[in-house]
């Protein structure tokens, strides 16, 4: 579903639907989430808090979009966290600067247009219909609200929006655009020639005293680099998954005394109809509504059909399509106060208007589902699950105590920590510090601990949490220190590096000889037929031509172009080493293919837009009180 939901989404409503799906609300805990401890802010921006929850949301976010970028998990070391942690913030702060900038140049998104974006949504249709019942599904899921989540769209569309409209305000002259074109397309005469460095490799002699004397002058080259082998002790989960054994008594008991967990509440199926007040209505506007209220009550006692008046009078944009179903209902998914009525009435019973947070609502129950106990059978294995990852998280924190504890009470060695935990201590093989190694060593955090001063000093390190849930505390073991290598063995290696050296120069000499001879006069032909490589003469190339170097391109196309037949003559070392000649004979600007000239119209547009768009947001945080509390981090 994620990859349908992606498919109809992009820009701020790709994000507003991938954070409703992706997102699994057991990561910040069930009581932060569901409000019972008070919300940490990690920022505040013209004194709207940013909560950590919020953050958490962006950085597991971005985390699983770089994952399906590597296959479906990231290399370790492949990302700095520390970077993308920062950048998720940035994220959060940018979105609420624009938000915030929308809402005072007046933008608003209607309820239409947000019932119309959630309908369109693959993962909620069946059949290519919206479903409202699929919709109350994902959202209750999720422990979402209806209301939250299109709360969220509306904020999306209205970014999107904002954004739109600036991008799509930029303005591209018609004069500017042809320019454009014609420089773009230009066409440039040359005659090239490159010579290879490698002709020259044979002339190249170097001596023992030669290669002795660089060996000297480049002594910090030929070194090798300190290497270390560390000790470390590993809390994982396979280890204490293995210390956990479970019998059939432990998972009855567990069943019984959890069958809360396996049992389906009571459901309520409803209609209903919202007569919506605004947040900051006055007591006229509330009195009005209630009329409302009570007149469509009136309505219904005189017989008319509950769904067709929900269709007609009610301010849930999704009440047109569904009648103002709102699915199956437990205790705790709606406002209390209209739950309160709901749980008491009978089927079929409508109520009278509730006053709620949104408005005042009419419900109607339409069907009951009794609470099911599931089965011990049927659910062993997930009782069995849950019951060894208690135990296991229970483990976890005992045996982390006990390494925290005995690792920074004897800094001196891992052998106490290993003794009272029971873990073995493992070795890592040797690396160098300053080059890429693999396994633990690699790791980013493990990185960072070897460069603290305990470490460096022969102390255990600090407690190392892994990104994939691993806890490890690590020593060095072993040094081996710095060395010079042998000239012995190296000599070879610097004799290579002198002779290519000297060829490479000996080509550059060649090429300036070349080019003092044809700014002198001499013909290209005449020139070139005395140098090794190969050539072409007044070929036309463009700044695409796949046949000449990047490098040389860029070097063409940055020159002055030829004026009055005169010709102009250059020449750079080029990739490998090799030196490159040319001659520029003359030049065309380029065709305007009016074929493509909306096309390329488009794209210069959307750049400047996106340009423009920068601009607006470098002004806004510029001007904005920002504030970062990075100890919430």
């Amino acid at each position: 579903m994620l990859q349908k939901i992606r498919d109809k989404a992009t820009g701020w409503i790709a994000y507003a639907i991938i954070i409703l799906i992706s997102i699994p609300f057991a990561l910040w805990g069930l009581n932060e989430y569901f409000g019972g401890a008070p919300a940490r802010v990690v920022a505040e921006v013209n004194g709207v808090e940013i909560t950590q929850r919020q953050f958490q949301q962006e950085y597991q976010n971005q985390r699983q979009q770089l994952a399906a970028m590597f296959g479906g998990r990231i290399p370790s070391g492949a990302v700095d966290d520390a970077v993308l942690r920062d950048n998720a913030l940035q994220s959060l702060i940018r979105r609420e600067l624009v938000a915030q900038m929308a809402d005072k140049k007046g933008f608003r998104v209607s309820d239409s247009a947000v019932a119309a974006e959630i309908r369109g949504i693959p993962g909620f249709q069946r059949a290519g219909e919206f479903d409202p019942e699929r919709y109350r599904q994902v959202l209750d899921a999720q422990r979402r609200t209806p209301a939250q989540f299109e709360s969220l769209i509306k904020q999306a569309l209205l970014l999107e929006q904002f954004q739109r409209g600036y991008q799509e305000a930029a303005f591209m002259p018609g004069p500017m655009l042809e320019d454009y074109l014609r420089l773009r397309n230009e066409r440039r005469s040359v005659s090239l020639h490159t010579i290879p460095a490698e002709a020259f490799v044979d002339e190249i002699q170097v001596d023992d005293e030669q290669v002795a004397e660089y060996y000297e002058e480049h002594a910090d080259r030929y070194r090798t680099p300190e290497r270390i082998r560390l000790a470390y002790l590993m809390l994982d989960e396979e280890t204490l998954r293995g210390e956990v054994s479970v019998t059939e008594e432990d998972l009855r008991r567990e069943y019984e005394q959890r069958v809360d967990r396996f049992t389906e509440p009571e459901e309520r199926r409803a209609r209903h109809i919202l007569i919506r007040v605004p947040d900051d209505a006055d007591a006229d506007a509330v009195a009005s509504a209630e009329a409302r209220a009570r007149e469509t009550r009136q309505r219904l006692d005189d017989g008319e059909d509950f769904a067709d008046l929900a269709a007609e009078v009610s301010d849930d944009p999704l009440a047109a399509t569904g009648g103002g179903d709102l699915g199956f209902i437990a205790r705790g998914d709606i406002d209390p106060d209209l739950e309160a009525v709901l749980f008491t009435l009978r089927e079929g019973d409508i109520s009278h208007p509730v006053r709620t947070r949104q408005g005042f609502q009419i419900v109607k129950l339409t069907e009951i589902r009794p609470p099911v106990r599931t089965p011990f059978a049927e659910v062993r294995d997930e009782v069995e699950a849950e019951y060894r990852n208690r135990r296991i998280e229970r483990l976890q924190i005992e045996l982390t105590e006990r390494l925290l504890t005995e690792s920074y009470e004897q800094p001196g060695s891992l052998e106490p920590a290993a003794d009272a935990t029971g873990l073995e201590i493992r070795h890592t093989d040797w690396f160098a510090r300053d080059e890429p190694s693999e396994g633990l060593a690699a790791e980013p955090a493990v990185q960072r601990a070897l460069a603290s001063e305990d470490v460096r000093a022969g102390r255990n390190s600090d407690l190392i949490d892994l990104p994939d849930g691993r806890v490890a505390v690590i020593r060095i073991a072993e040094r081996e220190p710095a060395a010079a290598r042998p000239l012995e063995d190296v000599a070879d290696e610097i004799r290579l590096q002198l002779v290519w050296e000297g060829a490479r120069a000996r080509a550059e000499e060649a090429g300036t000889r070349a080019m003092e001879r044809l700014r002198a006069g001499e013909s290209f032909a005449d020139v070139v037929a005395e140098l090794p490589g190969a050539s072409m003469e007044e070929t036309w190339v463009t700044r695409d031509s796949a046949e000449v170097s990047s490098r040389v391109l860029h070097r063409i196309f940055t020159m002055a172009r030829p004026v009055d037949g005169t010709p102009l003559v250059g020449g750079l070392a080029v990739e490998g080493g090799d030196y490159a000649v040319f001659v520029q004979h003359g030049w065309e600007p380029g065709e305007v293919d009016p074929a493509r000239r909306a096309e390329v119209a488009g794209q210069l547009t959307g750049l400047y837009g996106g340009l423009e768009f920068e601009a607006l947001y470098q002004a806004l945080e510029a001007e904005a009180k920002i504030r970062i509390h990075g100890e919430n981090l």
